[in-house]
């Protein structure tokens, strides 16, 4: 225990040090894409170095609505956008979009309405890249990049659909309830490739039995099916999802409903372009580090998401009581455990209440 405080007590330091000295900006420019934005997906490419971002503050808002940059290691390096500073909107999760030629942030905000803002990895050039208050009413929660640049927003009735010029596709929530697809309560959505064919994957974090995950045919919005995965408990709801396409597994974080007989839970499934199914138990939160159970767990903030390189796969997992762990991936085992112990970053004033994880290569 001596130990874990000293720990606690040398990040804290660490993290006031840093914030000192975060006035010091640098500008990191990735060469590519052009006057279209195409799509960064870091999960794939080697991340020989990289800083960790997290977006703070929602839905509960108990700490500043920041989106900050951390070291590899969970060293505190700045405040990317202070989101104070934008009255009535709070961060909830980002991804990375390459704009002629220069990688962004793509932050989705929530306000009266969710909106999708763009800047530099330094926090640099702000500015509002989609304000669509109709499609993003009300329940927006996460987002991902599409492999054509397209932007999926997921809110509560479904997801939607962004192209690359900026435009809404359809005129409702394009993954939406339909044929044994559930659409309630949808937290996170993911884009896969079968075959070179883009298929799309949210999840439905409600009771059994509409806890389930659908896959959509990714052109059309069509259901293809809707299912209550086999393997995780009928009590714990998916909240969070991430398809790599590095070990072709689709990654789903489940957190306990009222009396749940288990901690939260991060399962792995396999995709085909029928279904969904194949469950692994990934990592199984016996110290209840992950989520605390809840009666509603899709208002719970956290996120995850898995990567992969030459050196090392893993887990980032924002967790709903401020802290991020790093799970270590093993892909002949398809498990993950926690070699270190202690969180990667524990909570602080910008690190409070994490609504989103992502690792980007330096």
């Amino acid at each position: 225990m001596k130990c874990v405080y000293r720990n606690i007590c040398l990040k804290t330091l660490t993290i006031g040090l840093a914030f000192l000295i975060s006035g010091c900006k640098d500008s990191r420019d990735i060469a590519g894409g052009g006057e279209t934005p195409t799509p960064s997906t870091p999960a794939t490419p080697a991340l020989p170095d990289y800083s960790i971002f997290l977006t703070s503050g929602y839905p509960v808002a108990t700490g500043t609505p920041v989106i900050t940059e951390w070291t590899r290691s969970g060293n505190f390096i700045r405040i990317v956008h202070d989101y104070s500073l934008n009255t009535g909107f709070q961060p909830q999760n980002m991804g990375l979009l390459v704009l002629n030629g220069v990688t962004k942030i793509i932050s989705l905000a929530m306000g009266t309405a969710g909106r999708l803002d763009y800047m530099n990895l330094d926090g640099s050039e702000y500015n509002v890249y989609i304000d669509n208050t109709t499609a993003m009413a009300a329940g927006t929660r996460r987002l991902t990049i599409g492999s054509d640049g397209s932007i999926f927003v997921a809110r509560s009735a479904g997801a939607e659909r962004f192209n690359s010029a900026k435009q809404r596709v359809g005129t409702t929530a394009r993954y939406a309830a339909s044929g044994t697809c559930s659409a309630t309560a949808v937290t996170d959505v993911s884009e896969v490739l079968v075959g070179g064919v883009p298929y799309v994957i949210t999840n439905n974090a409600a009771a059994t039995p509409n806890n389930k995950l659908n896959l959509y045919n990714g052109a059309t919005g069509a259901c293809i099916a809707g299912a209550v995965m086999t393997g995780p408990d009928a009590k714990l709801w998916p909240v969070s999802l991430h398809y790599s396409p590095s070990v072709s597994k689709l990654f789903v974080m489940y957190y306990p409903f009222t009396a749940a007989p288990s901690n939260a839970q991060i399962w792995s499934f396999d995709v085909s372009a029928t279904a969904i199914n194949g469950g692994t138990l990934v990592y199984d939160d016996v110290a209840g580090d992950i989520a605390i159970i809840s009666t509603a767990p899709q208002s719970q903030s956290g996120d995850m998401r898995f990567y992969r390189d030459s050196e090392e796969s893993f887990l980032l997992v924002g967790t709903t009581i401020n802290s991020v762990l790093k799970l270590d991936y093993d892909a002949n085992t398809g498990k993950a455990t926690n070699p270190s112990g202690p969180p990667l970053i524990y909570g602080s004033v910008f690190s409070r209440t994490i609504s989103g994880v992502l690792a980007v290569p330096k």
